[in-house]
């Protein structure tokens, strides 16, 4: 029963939202000249993107809904509606998901 409330209150690791989407690179824009339509276009984000980490190039994915490149390892809990670092699963007796340790 300790460990069951000890668990319960503590973070899980989730990760902050962002309230904007990132700024994408230059090469990432891919205009078109002569698609202009007097609109602003909507902008497309790559799904993933490398990143280095310790100097070890790591694929990062996007997350659409908290609008942000995951760290590795992480993953968006649906039932909590974040993204969680080290995400293992929801634990529906505690109530919040299982991650960070």
């Amino acid at each position: 029963l300790v460990l069951l409330l000890l668990t319960s209150a503590s973070d899980p690791g989730i990760i902050p939202r962002s309230a904007h989407p990132p700024e994408p690179e230059d090469s990432e824009l891919g205009d078109s000249p002569g698609a202009w339509t007097g609109q602003m276009p909507r902008l497309r984000l790559p799904r993933t993107k490398d990143a280095f980490v310790n100097g070890v190039s790591v694929k990062v994915k996007y997350c659409d809904i908290c609008m942000l490149y995951r760290p590795p390892r992480s993953s968006h809990c649906l039932i909590c509606n974040n993204c969680v670092e080290r995400f293992d699963h929801h634990c529906p007796w505690v109530g919040q998901c299982i991650g960070r340790v």
